[in-house]
């Protein structure tokens, strides 16, 4: 009798993979560029608002916790930190916040 293992196919963009040993570790300060992000995240490489004023209210509350989310991510997981895409937007989305709360 022959017994087959099933196991999950894991392709490149699963972050279940691990590195060879011996391969290069990240340099501090850079972190490699998301190749999937979740839908209540917003990675860095993913299209961010040029002017925050347009937005609604419900709008910019949205971004604000898929940037904040993805800041959470990033903590947990990169041994650099946050992408400094993804830090440089949650201070302009806190600044149009603190703004149109003292408005």
């Amino acid at each position: 009798m022959t017994i087959i293992a099933a196991s999950e196919p894991i392709d490149a963009n699963d972050d279940r993979t691990q590195s060879e040993p011996g391969a290069a570790l990240p340099v501090p300060g850079t972190q490699p560029e998301p190749r999937q992000t979740p839908g209540s995240r917003l990675g860095p490489a993913e299209d961010f608002p040029d002017d925050l004023t347009g937005l609604s209210m419900a709008d910019l509350q949205v971004l604000h916790s898929r940037i904040t989310r993805q800041l959470d991510h990033d903590y947990l997981t990169a041994p650099a930190g946050p992408h400094c895409s993804t830090m440089d937007r949650g201070f302009e989305l806190a600044a149009e916040l603190d703004a149109r709360d003292a408005a």
